[in-house]
Formats: C-alpha cells, sequence, structure tokens
C-alpha cells in the first residue's frame, strides 16, 4: 500500500544545518604524513569508464585485500614481492585474480565488491598456492596447473558468492580465506590421489636459517608478513611489510605484534628453525590484523583479543599440519580458526566491544577515528544528560572552543538578531533557515523552542552559540557515528532501544542509563529512537 500522507519533517539537526558553513573534513596525521594511505578510493572512480586501467586497479586492490588492506599503490609493492619471490608465482596468482573476477561477474555480484578486491583475493591465492607447490617441470604441466589455476580461481568466486554469503548471514562470520583453503585443499587432493605424472605435488625445500634465537625472531617479523603470500624470501617479505605500511601503518604496526607474538611461541617450542622461515607468524599476523583493526576497532580491549588470536594461530598450526589428510598443507586453517572462535568469544564474552560492519570496512585509522568520535559525542551527551536529569542547567562548549569559531558564530547572531534585542525570534530564525518542502509551518518554531536550553521562553546568544558548537560537532562525525552505530542495531530497525543504547554506552565505558535517565532519553513508553531522533537527542540533550 502506498503512502500518501505528507512526508516526515526533517529533524533539527537537519534542519539548523543551513546555518553553517561547509567546510572540508581535516586530514587525520597519517594521511597528511602518508597521503597515499588509506584506500584511494579515487583511482577506481577516476578510472571507472576505462575498463582496462580499472581491471588492473582491481587486480592490485584484490593483492592487497589477502592482507586485508585495500590500496592500488599497495597492491603494486605485493606485485614486485611475488616478482622477488619468483615471476611464476606472481603469473598464477594473476591467473587467479582474472578467473576469480570473470566468474564473480558472470555471478552477478556488484561492481563495488569486485572492483574492491572482495572476489578477487581468494583466486589470488589460488593461484599463488599452485605455483609454490606444483612441479611446472614435466610437458604440458605448465598448460594443465594454468588451466587448475583457472578454475580454481573461478571456483573460489563461486564459494565466496554462495557459502561465503550464506556463512555470513547465518553466523556474521565473513569467510575470509576459507574458499582459498577449500579449493586449494580439493586441487591438490586431486593431484595427489591420481598420481599421474606430470602433475606431481611437491614441497619447495627451505633451509632454516642458522644463527641465535634473537636473530630468527628477528627474521620471523618480515618473513612472517611474506609468507601470507608464500613468499619466503627475505626481500619479499620486507615488501609485503612495507605494501601493509603504505595503506595502514596501523594494521602494520598489530600485524608485527601478532608476528611477534607467533615467533615468541615458536621459540618457546624449541622450533628456532621454523621461526626464522616465518612459519610460526604468517597465520599470527593475519588474525592480529584482523581481530585488532579490520573486524574490531583498535582500543585495548580489541588488541587484547587480537593478541590472544594470534597466540592461538601459532599455537594451533602443529597439530592442524599433523592432521591434514594426504600431507596436505595446512594453508591458512590455523588463521581460519582462531580468527572464527576469537569472533565467536568477543561477541558473546565482550558484547561492548562493537563490531566493524563489514560493508563500512575500511582502514584501521579509519575505524579508531569512528570510536574516538563516537566516544567523544557519547561521553558529551551524558555528562548533559546528567545535568538535564539532576537539574544542574546544561554544560558549556565555549570555554574550550577555538576563539576564531566563537568570533564567526558570534557573527552569525548579529546577523540573525536583526532587532538587536540580543534574542532570535521565529521571523529571525526563518531568514537564517531555508526549510524544505516537507517542512510544515511549525517545523521552525519547533526548533526555536529546541534551542532555548533553559527553558525561559527565548534563544539568546549564549544558547545560540553553545547549540551551534554542538551541531558543528555532530557535523563533523555524524557519518562516523552512524557507522559505528550499525553493528549495535542487532534487530535492523536502524532503532536505538533502551538495551541497544546501553550496549553502545558500555562500549566508549559508560554506564547503563539509569530508571530517569532512560524516561528523558525513550519518554515513558521506551519506545525506540532513530537515528535522527538520536542525533537530535544528541544535540539537544
Amino acid at each position: 500500500m502506498t503512502n500518501t500522507g505528507p512526508p516526515d519533517p526533517r529533524p533539527v539537526h537537519q534542519l539548523l544545518h543551513s546555518l553553517l558553513a561547509t567546510e572540508a573534513p581535516a586530514a587525520s596525521w597519517h594521511e597528511r604524513l602518508l597521503p597515499c594511505s588509506g584506500t584511494l578510493l579515487q583511482f577506481t572512480s577516476r578510472w571507472r569508464d576505462r575498463r582496462a586501467v580499472a581491471a588492473v586497479v582491481a587486480a592490485l586492490r584484490s593483492l592487497g585485500q589477502v592482507i586485508f588492506i585495500n590500496n592500488p599503490l599497495s597492491g603494486l609493492l605485493l606485485l614486485l614481492a611475488l616478482l622477488r619471490q619468483s615471476p611464476t608465482v606472481a603469473l598464477f596468482a594473476a591467473f587467479g585474480i582474472v578467473a576469480a573476477h570473470l566468474a564473480a561477474k558472470a555471478l552477478g555480484s556488484s561492481w563495488d565488491d569486485r572492483h574492491n578486491g572482495i572476489y578477487g583475493f581468494n583466486g589470488a591465492l589460488v593461484g599463488s598456492a599452485i605455483a609454490t607447490f606444483a612441479d611446472l617441470g614435466p610437458p604440458g604441466a605448465v598448460l594443465l596447473w594454468t588451466l587448475a589455476a583457472l578454475g580454481g580461481g573461478a571456483l573460489s568466486s563461486v564459494l565466496v558468492h554462495g557459502p561465503g554469503r550464506r556463512l555470513h548471514a547465518a553466523t556474521g562470520l565473513p569467510p575470509m580465506t576459507l574458499p582459498f583453503c577449500l579449493v586449494t585443499w580439493g586441487l591438490l587432493a586431486v593431484v595427489t590421489l591420481a598420481d599421474v605424472p606430470p602433475l606431481q605435488l611437491h614441497n619447495p625445500a627451505m633451509v632454516p636459517p642458522a644463527g641465535s634465537a634473537l636473530q630468527a625472531f628477528l627474521l620471523a617479523l618480515p618473513r612472517g608478513f611474506g609468507h601470507v603470500f608464500f613468499c619466503g624470501d627475505l626481500a619479499s617479505g620486507w615488501l609485503v611489510l612495507a605494501a601493509t605500511a603504505v595503506a595502514s601503518p596501523m594494521a602494520a604496526g598489530v600485524g608485527l605484534m601478532g608476528a611477534a607474538i607467533g615467533a615468541l611461541a615458536g621459540l618457546a617450542s624449541g622450533a628456532a628453525g621454523a621461526v626464522g622461515l616465518g612459519l610460526w607468524s604468517y597465520d599470527s599476523v593475519l588474525s592480529a590484523i584482523a581481530i585488532g583493526g579490520i573486524f574490531h576497532a583498535p582500543t585495548r580491549r580489541s588488541l587484547g583479543a587480537a593478541a590472544l588470536a594470534a597466540l592461538a594461530a601459532s599455537l594451533l598450526t602443529p597439530p592442524l599440519e599433523r592432521l591434514m589428510p594426504l600431507g596436505l598443507p595446512a594453508l591458512t586453517l590455523s588463521f581460519l580458526v582462531a580468527t572464527f572462535a576469537t569472533l565467536l568469544v568477543v561477541r558473546r564474552a565482550l558484547p561492548t566491544v562493537v563490531p566493524v560492519a563489514l560493508h563500512a570496512i575500511l582502514t584501521p585509522e579509519e575505524h579508531l577515528r569512528r570510536y574516538l568520535v563516537a566516544r567523544r559525542l557519547l561521553n558529551d551527551f551524558r555528562s548533559r544528560l546528567r545535568g538535564a536529569v539532576g537539574g544542574g542547567g546544561w554544560i558549556r562548549l565555549a570555554p574550550s572552543a577555538d576563539p576564531a569559531l566563537l568570533g564567526r558564530l558570534e557573527e552569525l547572531f548579529e546577523r540573525l538578531d536583526r532587532d538587536r534585542d540580543g534574542q532570535l525570534s521565529l521571523p529571525e530564525l526563518v531568514d537564517g533557515i531555508e526549510p524544505g518542502p516537507s517542512d510544515p509551518a511549525g517545523a521552525l518554531a519547533r526548533v526555536l523552542a529546541a534551542m532555548d536550553l533553559d527553558g525561559d521562553g527565548a534563544v539568546d546568544r549564549a544558547e545560540f552559540i553553545e547549540v551551534m558548537l554542538r551541531l558543528r560537532r555532530l557535523r563533523d562525525g555524524q557519518e562516523r557515528l552512524k557507522r559505528y552505530l550499525i553493528p549495535v542495531d542487532a534487530d535492523g530497525d536502524e532503532r536505538l532501544d533502551p538495551g541497544e543504547m546501553d550496549r553502545l554506552l558500555g562500549s566508549i565505558g559508560q554506564p547503563p542509563l539509569n530508571r530517569r535517565e532512560q524516561l528523558a532519553v525513550f519518554g515513558p513508553e521506551h519506545s525506540g529512537l532513530s537515528w535522527h531522533a538520536f542525533f537530535d537527542r544528541l544535540l539537544l540533550t
């Protein structure tokens, strides 16, 4: 049934936006220091109409997504790492990416998912694994393994698009590298069971480096990154670490923490040789980045969980390798088991550690900024709410505000206050705000009443400046706050109920609302707040 009634009026914070000048968002410190960091989405949008260039950018993003980064410049460094290890590894990774993208397109996947590398990274790993483990020497072997890489890359997209999405819908867990593992195990198992030349599975010889435990530990750090891409070469490991740092210094730091934890676990187990090769570190690198920066914002609690996940990934590697049938490699199985388990445990044991919505994943730096924005806005809101419920009056932001900003707001008030009586009337506010066609005649009167913070029937200079300062904070952080809020909305109705509000407050270290605070926020019926109604509460409480 079509709704023919009048549209809902705009919320107060949207009506007041026209009073504030548009300002470009300030760049963060790492964006100023590393302008090539982040996701560089402009690369994709700029070349979207040029298919060949867009395909190359998508392939480079696919390489980055193997280690949870989405940056084409990082992808270029990763390509150099693969070439340094072996041109064959790089070529077969390209085969896997191309096949994965073509299959994803045929399956009807979204353009954004394909060009952000969501489908290509499992194909890249399938191709790299084939080049690493397959014997390409006998006649005809290259052609047969090329067909296997193309077929395996395509099959990885089928698994991501079908079972992978169903896995996420049922459990909330992303498939990550599970399609790669299943496809690669299947291919290698067929070859092993068939035992028909020229397709012979072999493991490349790796000689443990000689040296002390300290040397093994230091070698494990870059090689832990390199082995994510089957790169045992030390220079390739440094290139993988550099590629991660170019996109996200924080991801590189968290990954180094994971590599160090894995190396220490290996040394404690007496496996110094394998530690020096990075074999105790690569699963830990992936688990640490996943938990401590990608699926959760990097906070003290999530980093603690990331450290435990990294330790679990390293300790699980030897027993899982022994359990593998037919002598198959464990690949990233330890990472998958440790990360899946940690995500489930954190969800149940630490519900206030808010996850990142999968469609909103960017970089650990951006996830941290969302958390810090949410903490600042919610802490301000809670302080004002306590004052309002306790009769302590409203708390002013002006004493700590930038003097230049205060000067601009003073000028704005003077311009609106045409009769110079030191108060804003409804006609004066009408001149400053542009109501839309969906706003009823009483909308601006509602806005004026909301700006009257002390309830004396007039909006004076101090109230106006206070509301504008709050509005500016809210406007600057609104999009980040909304992305932070999405996973808190457990039932997906785009409303916050009291339980969800308490979880939201708990995520930034605040206690739950008491009965009087709940009544002030949700009303006597304790009905949920829409996003816009919640933003109005943040502005006007």
